[in-house]
């Protein structure tokens, strides 16, 4: 019986390969074998490669930055706010993540989204700092700060468990409370 896929299971895929193989082992016949497919099937939804790369990358941005940012401009309260960001940042799959990092440093097209990737989420941290602390440096240093954080747990290897990382961001974001001036 043939395999029945969709376009995102493509994708899925795609970031399971990247946490395992990083981006040196995200290639077709990999990417089809995983999913049990030959490569008809893979072009049935994709004319090429390039034309994979570029939905998948779109696909990630869409789907770990800005469905993600969105969700987090809904909470009003700035505090609350920073508490939802760093579950996402706690739900994000860091290993892929760290391997389309890596995979940026020698692909324009990567580094592109890479940095849009960057700019929204650091958009929607400083938002929420700039909530806590008011606009100016203290903020956007805690904003950096956070993301920073979050970039280094990605880099490490072994990866601690995620409870570290929570950890970290919680104990940021306090420092920052703290170091606010009172109304």
């Amino acid at each position: 019986m043939a395999t029945l896929v969709r376009r995102e299971d493509y994708f899925d895929a795609a970031i399971e390969i990247l946490s395992t193989d990083d981006h040196g082992g995200l290639k077709q016949a990999p990417l089809c074998r995983r999913l049990a497919v030959t490569t008809g099937s893979f072009y049935n939804y994709f004319q090429s490669w390039g034309q994979f790369k570029t939905e998948f990358l779109q696909h990630w941005l869409d789907r770990q930055t800005l469905q993600l940012v969105d969700a987090a401009r809904l909470v009003a309260e700035s505090d609350q706010r920073l508490e939802l960001l760093i579950e996402f940042a706690c739900g994000l799959p860091h290993r892929a993540e760290s391997a389309i990092r890596a995979w940026a440093h020698s692909d324009a097209e990567v580094r592109a989204v890479q940095n849009t990737v960057d700019r929204q989420r650091f958009d929607v941290v400083l938002e929420a700092t700039t909530g806590l602390l008011g606009s100016g440096a203290d903020a956007e240093n805690f904003a950096r700060m956070g993301l920073f954080i979050l970039y280094g747990y990605q880099q490490s290897m072994p990866q601690p468990d995620l409870d570290h990382l929570r950890w970290s961001l919680k104990k940021t974001f306090a420092d920052a409370l703290a170091v606010r001036t009172p109304a």
